[in-house]
């Protein structure tokens, strides 16, 4: 068993979504909240996502430079609204004017690379990886200025600095922990004096191209990380305050669990749950990290979900409701144990018939975790709501 480190010996690692990176304001209460928590002590590795929109907007530009003739002129816009997005949040943020600099840097590369796509009409994987990777190299220049301004000593770093290797396509890879091992020794170096700002999203593959995680992946860099690093705690900062009973948007009264297992966290996603990226909890198993999903407030105190691998509960029960409205749309319950529990799946049977869900009712268990039902989207919210009031009549049932 690990000896428990000291406070100055401890290593947290932070991932910030980019729905909390949608204004200068927004940068700011980040800032302020990862402040509060170098102060804490130990050393803070922050993995940043590209601003809210701006991946959409650089995946736009790429279609709009290839098909140029079909864009209607149209790529000047994309291109504006996102240089004028960054340089106007770069002036609001920093008086420094090396930040502008390095930003307008990186805009230059990127309209560079949408140039070169034009002037061929060809998009290669290889070019389109490279270009997605853009938003996450000018956030971690804005969410590092905010840090310096709220006082930690803080660096952006880019994978390729940080030797984060990956392997697979372009599109669609993954982080090589045993490869990057190098560059992670050297940046936990680094981390005794200072906070670094790494992009998340993408590695560096063999042949030295960009290799994307996917959307969502920098759930996939801060998982990968944390681990290659043996970071004590990963806090993973999303919009929301933690996983809840089910979707707010859909039932009203709906609260923070607590805690939830990693298999839980995989049924939900499967589920149609896109609170983290599908398989970002893989490189965390067998180790002792601490793993949180939380968000920051107004006030910028952060609230939250604990992730453990294995969860003992004195009896099984449902953590969470999941939903799906695309074709076929789907009600799931998830909770360890509940695809096999017999008690479970007439609750949730005889909740549905009592809510009116049309057709044949038939529970679909899913591994150990999940009992689902598909129905007509119509039929959602009340099956739903009928469910919640079954499954969750008290707080003491949100574990």
């Amino acid at each position: 068993m690990n000896e428990p480190r000291s406070k100055t010996g401890r290593l947290t690692v932070v991932k910030v979504g980019g729905s909390l990176l949608q204004s200068a304001a927004g940068l700011r209460r980040v800032a302020t909240a990862l402040a509060q928590k170098q102060r804490e002590g130990g050393a803070l590795l922050v993995v940043a996502s590209a601003l809210k929109g701006v991946t959409d907007l650089l995946d736009l530009a790429a279609s709009q430079a290839r098909d140029r003739r079909q864009s209607n002129g149209h790529l000047g816009e994309t291109l504006g609204a996102l240089s004028e997005r960054h340089l106007e949040i770069t002036r609001d943020l920093s008086a420094d004017g090396s930040v502008l600099d390095r930003v307008r840097g990186a805009l230059a590369e990127m309209e560079e690379l949408v140039g070169s796509i034009g002037a061929t009409g060809e998009l290669s994987d290889p070019i389109y990886a490279r270009l997605l990777s853009y938003g996450e190299r000018l956030s971690v220049l804005l969410l590092a200025a905010a840090l310096r301004e709220a006082g930690p000593e803080a660096r952006p770093i880019a994978a390729e600095e940080a030797g984060l290797k990956a392997e697979g396509s372009p599109r669609a890879g993954s982080c090589d922990i045993p490869a990057s091992a190098p560059g992670l020794r050297k940046m936990r170096g680094e981390l005794r004096s200072r906070v670094l700002v790494l992009t998340g999203f993408y590695g560096i593959g063999g042949d030295g191209g960009i290799v994307l995680f996917g959307r969502g992946g920098s759930d996939d860099t801060a998982c990968a990380v944390a681990a290659g690093l043996d970071a004590d705690r990963l806090e993973l900062w999303k919009d929301v305050p933690g996983f809840m009973s089910a979707d707010p948007r859909e039932v009203r009264g709906a609260r923070v669990i607590r805690e939830v297992s990693f298999d839980e966290v995989a049924q939900l996603g499967a589920y149609g749950s896109r609170i983290v990226h599908h398989g970002c909890l893989a490189p965390l198993r067998g180790r002792s990290i601490k793993v949180f999903i939380s968000t920051v407030t107004e006030s910028g105190a952060t609230t939250g979900t604990r992730l453990v691998e294995r969860l003992q509960r004195g009896a099984t029960r449902v953590v969470a409701l999941a939903s799906r409205r695309r074709l076929p749309a789907l009600v799931g319950v998830v909770g360890e144990g509940v695809a096999s529990d017999a008690g479970i799946r007439s609750r949730m049977l005889s909740c549905l018939s009592a809510a009116g869900v049309r057709g044949d009712l038939v529970a679909h268990p899913s591994g150990r975790s999940g009992l689902s039902c598909t129905m007509h989207p119509d039929d959602l919210a009340p099956a739903l709501g009928g469910l919640h009031e079954s499954f969750f009549t008290s707080s003491e049932e949100i574990q």
